[in-house]
């Protein structure tokens, strides 16, 4: 799916960009965790890892996150989609940096 502009908008209107701007160690932990799993599976198949392959794996940590849910609360924000839509944010901010640390083993974030 990876992240539009308008989901982007939403996001900035939410305060979740700048609250992964806050917790962006914690959110590139996760996110290279589910790229090595992605990795894992996909590689096999001779195909490269997506964002989309990645997001996935994302998106089950980010559900258990007690930071994120507790901002998804104080916001009122209860919808499940929330989770992928962030998802689909740390992906396109750390989808360079992630790749370059697994030899551009994955396909391009647009």
């Amino acid at each position: 799916m990876g992240l539009t502009a308008n989901t982007e908008m939403e996001l900035i209107d939410a305060g979740l960009v700048e609250f992964y701007e806050g917790h962006v160690a914690e959110y590139r932990d996760i996110a290279q965790r589910s790229y090595e799993f992605a990795e894992a599976n996909v590689l096999p198949t001779g195909l490269p890892v997506r964002p989309d392959d990645v997001a996935v794996h994302i998106v089950p940590a980010l559900e258990i996150d007690e930071d994120l849910r507790e901002f998804l609360a104080g916001k009122k924000l209860r919808q499940k989609f929330w989770y992928r839509r962030f998802a689909d944010l740390i992906l396109d901010r750390l989808w360079e940096e992630i790749r370059a640390l697994h030899g551009g083993s994955g396909g391009s974030a647009s």
